[in-house]
């Protein structure tokens, strides 16, 4: 892989997953020491933010990648909606493990409503990226 994708000359959405990638690297401290508490449920919430955000930055790297050298600047629509998407649900699990509140545990509690709201927000999100996507796909091969 060129180096050059990670300066500020190599895009924006390549640094936003580097970042992206980092902090869920760096989620994996709660969820190793929620494993000596013995607390399953604290512990699963740990693994999946740690886990979800390393796979988010991850992706974010490999797709703007690939879609900035098959839309050019194009890629922008599907890598935006993409990029916020990753980072709502980054948002969201994190505070799921600090709170030790699910998505789908009791919705009347403020906590659980505002994660909800953001795994929500990223799902919606997601399905936006997509149909910029495939909307971008259908005007290149149109054109």
């Amino acid at each position: 892989m060129n180096t050059a994708v990670f300066t500020p000359a190599g895009g924006l959405y390549p640094l936003l997953g580097s970042l992206l990638f980092c902090a869920g690297t760096m989620l994996g401290i709660p969820h190793g020491l929620t494993k000596r508490s013995g607390d399953a449920k604290r512990t699963e919430l740990w693994r999946v933010a740690h886990l979800s955000t390393c796979v988010g930055g991850t992706s974010l790297i490999a797709l703007s990648v690939a879609l900035e050298r098959l839309f050019g600047a194009d890629a922008t629509y599907t890598l935006a909606p993409f990029s916020a998407a990753a980072y709502c649900f980054f948002i969201a699990c994190t505070l799921s493990g600090c709170l030790n509140k699910a998505w789908d545990d009791d919705r009347t509690q403020t906590s659980v409503a505002l994660v909800y709201r953001l795994q929500f927000l990223a799902s919606v999100l997601s399905v936006v990226a997509v149909g910029a996507f495939l909307f971008t796909f259908v005007l290149k091969v149109v054109s």
